[in-house]
């Protein structure tokens, strides 16, 4: 039986909450344009900000753009669908959202104890979809911003590595960098369709992290986990069986 030697965990939503962060902030930005453009129909404004969204998300799944891009165009893109056309305003939403969403986003409560004991015994690293620049929203941000650069060996974010999760030449590259085999390694995240099924394509031993009540359901094969954790302080124990 081979034995672990590191453990990599996804970012948002496994170590920290970032959906009410990521909420707070779009309120924020919201909020400055209405006082901004208060002849802008609001309800009209999150009709096409969600098309806006939906549209640049496909472009950064394919490939085609990163994060970092993603997070330049997106408010370009709505005043342009709202013929609003202001760049400079459209630099304050973005600053707005950014600084909305880093001020509220938190660690879970069990976080930092199970970095804390996973380093005891293995290479522990964080695997991470999104920017690597110094933006407000960007992933170095929010590490800085919870303290996790000190709770953790390694830190691997998709715009730097050059692809996203599921993507296992994501996983590839890391291990290479770590030193150690897929079979040495495990990935945790509470995505099956991201970090399961990313880790299963690598060869990691997958772990899904679901909080959800009730049964775990994943969309296929490629999405089954090697292990499932209800709670992050489960985790160490878990990985030693």
């Amino acid at each position: 039986m081979i034995e672990l030697r590191a453990v990599f965990l996804d970012l948002d939503d496994t170590l920290c909450d970032s959906r009410p962060a990521w909420a707070a902030g779009v309120n924020a930005a919201f909020d400055l344009l209405a006082s901004h453009r208060p002849d802008i129909d609001g309800a009209q404004a999150q009709q096409q900000w969600l098309a806006v969204n939906e549209r640049l998300l496909s472009r950064l799944e394919s490939g085609e753009l990163s994060m970092k891009q993603v997070r330049e165009r997106r408010f370009r893109a709505l005043l342009k669908r709202l013929d609003a056309e202001d760049d400079d305003l459209a630099d304050e939403l973005n600053d707005a959202l950014a600084h909305g969403r880093l001020s509220n986003m938190h660690l879970f409560a069990d976080a930092a104890t199970t970095l804390q004991a996973l380093r005891i015994r293995y290479h522990v690293g964080i695997i991470t979809n999104g920017a690597g620049d110094d933006h407000d929203d960007s992933q170095w941000s929010v590490l800085r911003q919870l303290g996790l650069l000190d709770l953790v060996d390694s830190v691997w974010i998709s715009d730097e590595v050059g692809f996203r999760k599921p993507d296992p030449r994501t996983f590839e590259g890391v291990l290479e960098e770590v030193g150690v085999d897929p079979s040495e390694a495990a990935h945790v995240g509470d995505s099956p369709a991201k970090d399961v099924a990313g880790a299963n394509a690598a060869g990691l031993t997958s772990v899904l992290l679901w909080k959800s009540p009730g049964e775990v359901t994943v969309a296929g094969r490629e999405q089954r986990p090697a292990i499932v954790v209800r709670s992050l302080n489960k985790l160490p124990a878990a990985l030693i069986r």
